[in-house]
This record gives C-alpha cells, sequence and structure tokens, in this order.
C-alpha cells in the first residue's frame, strides 16, 4: 500500500458538542508538541445524532449515529483525522478506513450526580434516574428495582440543567467526559466496576483515518498499545454478541503484562437476568475475546430474546436471532448454555489478584442457568425456546 507523505496542515474532524470540541483540540495540542512545525484545523460536522435529539438513541437503531457524517468527510478527504469518542464507533469500520492511534485511556468508570448532592445510596424510593443507555439502566435497575429511568438526551451541560430544573433527581454520565469538561466537582460518586461495568471504549478515543494516509506518523506518539488492546477485545466482544445501544451490553479490558483481562456483561433491559463473565487473552491477538466468550460462556448466533411476561404469566423467550434487541418491546438477550468446564455460573466472579466479588448481593443467586432454562431473582424459571 503506498502511503502519502503527512502534510504539515492537519485537518481534525469531529462533532460540535464542548466535549468533542474538548477531544478534538486536546489531539490538535498533542499533535504540535510532538510536531511544532505543523499546524492544525478543527472542522466541526454535524452527525444524525446531533440532528435529532429528542427520539431515544435506542429507538434510533441506526449504528453509527455520531460518526457517519464525519467518516463520509473523511472517505471525501475533506478532512485527515477524525476525532471520535471510542464507545461511539461501531464494530466494524468502512472499508478505506482505520484507527490511526487510540490515545492513552481516561477515566473508565460512570459517575453518578445527584441533584442535591444526594448519593445512589441513599436511594428510599422510585427515584427518577436520568440515562439514555440501556446498559447503565439495567445494572442500576439490577441494585435498586424500584428506580424510575427516564431518557434524557443533550450535552453534559444541558442534561445538568434538566437534572436542576427538576426533570430527574440524578444522573449517571461517563466520569472521563464530566473530567475533560471541568466538571469533576458535579460528581456525587463514582460507581465502582462492581456495580456498574463500563460500555465498550468507555473513556477512549478512536482516531481513525484513511488507511495508508500520511497522518499515520504524525499520530504515532499518541498512540498507547495498552489501551488498543484493551479497547480491541472490548469491541471483538461487542461484535461477537451483535450488539449496538439498544442493547445492555457492557465490557471492559484491561491490560496486564501480555494479558488482557476482559470482563464482560450482558442484561436483560430490567435487570432482573444477568450475565457476567471474565475472559483472558493474550495481548497480540485481543480480537480473539469473542471465539474465547463463546467458547466460555455465550454462544455465537445462539441468542434468543425475551419479551417481558404479562402480570401473572410465565416469561416466555421469543426468536432465536443473534443481534436481536428490544426497543419499544423490551426484548433482550439470553442464552441456554450450560456453565464452563471447570466453573459454575452460581460461583462470583473475581477481580484479577484479588478476593473481591464483581457480583455481591441478590444478583449473584440469580444465576441459576442450566441447559435450556434460567432462574429469575424471585427463583422462577424462565424457559427458552430454541
Amino acid at each position: 500500500m503506498t502511503t502519502t507523505p503527512p502534510s504539515r496542515h492537519v485537518r481534525l474532524g469531529t462533532r460540535g458538542s464542548p466535549l468533542a470540541l474538548w477531544q478534538a483540540r486536546w489531539v490538535a495540542d498533542a499533535l504540535r508538541v510532538h510536531h511544532p512545525d505543523i499546524t492544525t484545523e478543527i472542522v466541526v460536522l454535524r452527525t444524525t445524532g446531533d440532528t435529532n435529539r429528542r427520539a431515544p438513541l435506542a429507538q434510533l437503531g441506526t449504528k453509527g449515529l455520531f460518526v457517519k457524517e464525519i467518516e463520509e468527510a473523511l472517505l471525501r478527504q475533506d478532512i485527515d483525522l477524525a476525532v471520535h469518542s471510542m464507545k461511539d464507533m461501531p464494530t466494524t469500520l468502512p472499508p478505506g478506513l482505520h484507527f490511526g492511534a487510540v490515545p492513552r485511556r481516561g477515566e473508565v468508570r460512570d459517575a453518578f450526580v445527584g441533584r442535591d448532592g444526594r448519593r445512589l445510596s441513599e436511594i428510599d424510593g422510585p427515584w427518577r434516574l436520568g440515562t439514555g443507555s440501556r446498559r447503565r439502566q439495567a445494572q442500576l435497575l439490577a441494585m435498586h428495582p424500584t428506580l424510575q429511568m427516564q431518557d434524557i438526551r443533550g450535552n453534559v451541560e444541558t442534561r445538568l440543567r434538566k437534572m436542576r430544573q427538576g426533570e430527574v433527581d440524578g444522573l449517571v454520565l461517563a466520569a472521563t467526559g464530566l473530567i475533560r469538561l471541568g466538571l469533576q466537582h458535579e460528581i456525587t460518586e463514582l460507581l465502582p466496576l462492581e456495580v456498574m461495568l463500563p460500555a465498550p471504549g468507555q473513556g477512549a478515543l478512536a482516531l481513525e483515518t484513511l488507511a495508508g494516509h500520511g497522518v499515520d506518523t504524525l499520530l504515532a506518539p499518541l498512540h498507547d498499545p495498552p489501551t488498543a488492546s484493551a479497547v480491541a477485545a472490548e469491541r471483538a466482544f461487542l461484535a461477537h454478541l451483535g450488539g449496538g445501544c439498544m442493547v445492555p451490553i457492557a465490557a471492559l479490558g484491561q491490560c496486564q503484562a501480555d494479558v488482557v483481562h476482559l470482563q464482560g456483561l450482558v442484561s436483560t433491559p430490567d435487570g432482573r437476568c444477568q450475565w457476567r463473565q471474565e475472559i483472558r487473552v493474550l495481548r497480540r491477538t485481543p480480537c480473539s475475546s469473542g471465539n474465547a466468550w463463546q467458547n466460555s460462556f455465550v454462544p455465537a448466533g445462539s441468542v434468543p430474546y425475551w419479551k417481558p411476561s404479562r402480570d401473572g404469566e410465565r416469561p416466555r423467550v421469543k426468536g432465536h436471532e443473534r443481534g436481536s434487541a428490544g426497543g419499544a418491546d423490551g426484548a433482550a438477550y439470553c442464552h441456554h448454555q450450560t456453565a464452563s468446564a471447570g466453573r459454575s455460573l452460581d460461583a462470583p466472579v473475581t477481580q484479577p489478584g484479588s478476593g473481591t466479588s464483581l457480583w455481591p448481593g441478590p444478583v449473584e443467586k440469580s444465576l441459576g442457568v442450566r441447559p435450556n432454562r434460567l432462574s429469575d431473582s424471585n427463583g422462577r424459571v424462565m424457559e427458552i425456546f430454541p
């Protein structure tokens, strides 16, 4: 492949939100530090996700809501480099595009912001929590089933304003976004990983370029191999399940020496049934995490989904489609595989190198998984019809 020589003027494409602009400026500043003889230009582009600000993200259902138009500008060579939040990136990139660099990751945890400084642990009733993320909703409902989840759209400042105006009692946001915007004082508490596992790619940036473009040479000093390996494992896990923003899926990879420790979670939207597992893959083959997950836990192409039952009716699983997801009818992933050899699904998952359970409380008891059936936290059996 022929590589074009790097230009001394680099055009960075980005969305126009305050957080997106902060990220693009950070990359531009870093490029100029490493290459003092270049100039940079920020090009703001409006995406589908920016245009439709009313509909919940899960209802829009389109992959690449916040990246498609930026990628099109990259393919037209209207820009030299696209700066994205990694968690916004589809698992498959358009032909001709790739990640030129993945900088060192920021804070991976989610943050709870309580109105009047109230903490999540102080919940004493049906609090209204603002988040459009099915992943966050499911994990919060697993702990506090009485929570009232409210979809909330807009940039960070808009969401904070809506909370102060009384639309919700609290927000759950990516901590790294608050920190990057200098709003860390708004954080009431950082949610521990055993409570809230992040989205694949959360806290990381994706610097997308045309394959073979000379800008990759300029980006080399910004690249962080451990972050890139961890994110690759997380994205392979997501791709294996065929999930998107409509499905409660979480994953976090952590590099230790030559190994990526990957924690993965799949949940029903109401949080009643969750599957959490840790696998280990070699850093040199992080994309094998999908197959490793299949071998230890969830079968690819064999993920039925279930519709919530009416009161008094046994929950039933509908369909048998890989990548199917809820939307309005609340469908979600379930599976029908036994525990992997040598490990019971009822055993708590532990953090690498520690004895701390990642699955405390009643959720751990809800994993009575057997072939073709599972039980919820109340002990009721849900049959699965493949």
